[in-house]
Order: structure tokens, then sequence, then C-alpha cells
């Protein structure tokens, strides 16, 4: 599904729970089927702030509660603050745990939460795939400072003459 047909889903799902579509709505309505990020609510308010300056954050919040109750957006629960993403295909977070960025990687198998049912009967209501680890920019920042390191400890000092190779 593209993001506008997302966003006119979204849209009806408001109506339904009884919400007008106002700018402020829409507006978040688009960063979220456009962004490719995993944003809390206070990320999703500073960033459609700028393009609606009455929004409230409890607008933001209801809008977010409505939109997760109807199961067009995933709450992704974490102990520091929930973070919200419009992909609903089935695919991996690969969480930083240095940055906390959380980036999606499509996955090349799956089994269905059908499927899982029809196999041993077993009702799926949600389901999350995690890896954590570094992102690409942690990982060299990291390995950055260790190189650094190693040099001012003189292991990786051509020079050394306790060194060989």
């Amino acid at each position: 599904m593209g993001p506008v047909q997302k966003r006119q889903e979204m849209e009806q799902a408001l109506r339904k729970a009884g919400y007008r579509i106002t700018a402020q709505r829409k507006a978040i309505l688009d960063y979220l089927v456009y962004t490719i990020e995993h944003p809390g609510a206070y990320r999703i308010f500073e960033e459609v702030k700028k393009v609606q300056s009455r929004l409230s954050l409890a607008t933001v919040y209801n809008t977010l509660q409505v939109l997760t109750q109807n199961g067009l957006i995933k709450m992704l629960t974490f102990s520091e603050d929930n973070r919200y993403e419009a992909n609903l295909s089935f695919h991996i977070n690969l969480i930083c745990t240095s940055c906390g960025r959380i980036q999606d990687f499509e996955a090349e198998t799956h089994m269905s939460p059908e499927k899982v049912r029809e196999k041993i009967g077993f009702e799926v209501t949600a389901y999350r795939m995690e890896y954590y680890g570094l992102c690409s920019e942690c990982k060299a920042k990291a390995d950055h400072k260790g190189e650094k390191k190693m040099l001012l400890s003189g292991s990786l000092n051509p020079g050394r003459k306790d060194q060989k190779g």
C-alpha cells in the first residue's frame, strides 16, 4: 500500500473514531507515512510543529492512540520512550544500542500469523522482530576510537621495537 492510500485509511479511522480531520492531524499523518524513522511522540510533535504551529502535544498523542488501536501504525514500546512506525509489512527492526536509531530491514523469510494459526492453532495478536547492535555510523565511530586508542598506546606504532612485522 502506498503512502497516499495509507494516509486515506488513517483519515477514515480517525473519522470513524469521531475526530475531525484538521490540518494538524493531516500533517501528523503525512509525517508518519513519509518518514523512514521510528519517532517518538515528542519527536513527531517537534517535526510537525515546524509546519503546523498550532499543533498541541495532546493532538499528537490522541492521533497516535487512535491509529495504534486501529492497527494502522505499530507502537514499539521501550522503557525510555515509545516509538511509532507506519510500515506494517514484515521486517526486522535494527536497533542501535548506541544512538537509538531504528532501521527497517526487509526480511527474506516470514511466517504469517495466519500460517502460525493454521499450523499450531496459536492466535497471533502482535509480533516484533528486533536485532540489537551498532548502526554503521556508530560502528565506524567505535572502530575509529579503537584505532586511535591503539595508536596512542603504541600498539599500532610501526616504529616500536617490540612489535613484529
